[in-house]
């Protein structure tokens, strides 16, 4: 007949009884049991994401992206009006696609990696314009 291993709670209560061999406790004390840490390093930053050293960048992203702010509060208090949203839908979503040009514009000039930025952005159109050869 083999011997059944014990559960989690019959070890326990092993564990607790008075006459609990010293030996055990002194291994326990020794090696405690090993966890991973809860916190972790994030991540390094790729250096497109690393802001340029370049002030007058820095400015004009930020320019950039003040403009960007106000199209889209234009663009939701145009859009707040259903009936402006019936006769000027698709005006409006192109109001919010130049928003979203103009943040990832931004954040190229931002970009102490402009090349590494353009590899970033999501819209394909834009990232094709911006990774095209030169004309002539």
């Amino acid at each position: 007949m083999t011997k059944q291993p014990n559960s989690f709670w019959d070890e326990a209560a092993r564990r607790t009884q008075p006459g609990r061999p010293l030996a055990v406790e002194a291994v326990d004390a020794v090696e405690p049991p090993k966890r991973k840490p809860l916190r972790r390093d994030p991540p390094p930053l790729s250096p497109a994401m690393i802001p340029t050293e370049d002030a007058l960048h820095r400015r004009l992203a930020e320019e950039l992206e003040y403009a960007r702010r106000m199209l889209d509060i234009m663009g939701d208090a145009l859009a707040s009006d259903g009936a402006v949203v019936v006769r000027h839908g698709t005006s409006l979503q192109s109001v919010d696609i130049v928003g979203q040009m103009i943040g990832h514009i931004a954040n190229v000039i931002r970009s102490s990696d402009p090349e590494g930025a353009v590899e970033l952005i999501g819209m394909a159109e834009l990232k094709s314009r911006l990774q095209r050869r030169s004309i002539g």
